[in-house]
Order: structure tokens, then sequence, then C-alpha cells
């Protein structure tokens, strides 16, 4: 996928949605990306810190992948 030099994380946040459930707290991640002509946001929620980045992650670079090609 040689479209994905293009894509460029521009911002990462995490907000902790629950906070009063301790470590059971749900994480939401947003990612901003751009491909240098447009930027977009993706968000990924889990419990999981890491899976939840991974989420807004995979999200973001599909994105970007499905705007690339067409």
């Amino acid at each position: 996928y040689p479209q994905l030099e293009r894509v460029h994380l521009t911002d990462y946040k995490v907000r902790i949605l629950d906070s009063g459930s301790a470590t059971g707290a749900v994480t939401r991640v947003l990612i901003d990306a751009t491909d240098g002509e447009r930027t977009w946001t993706t968000i990924g929620v889990s419990a999981n810190i890491i899976e939840a980045s991974w989420r807004a992650l995979e999200e973001s670079l599909v994105f970007g992948l499905l705007h690339l090609q067409s």
C-alpha cells in the first residue's frame, strides 16, 4: 500500500469516558490524520487503551486508503 506514505498522524487524544469505574473505565481514542489535502478524525473505544488506539488507527488508515484510491 504505497498510498499510505501520504497518510500522517497529526493528533492523538485519549479520554476516559467513565472515570468512576477505575480500571474498568472505557477509553476513547481520537486520531486526526491527513493526506496533505484533507484531514479526518477516527475514533476507537474500548476498556483497553491499546485496543482503543488500534481501532482508531486502523480506521484512520482504511479511511485514508479508500479516499486515496478514489
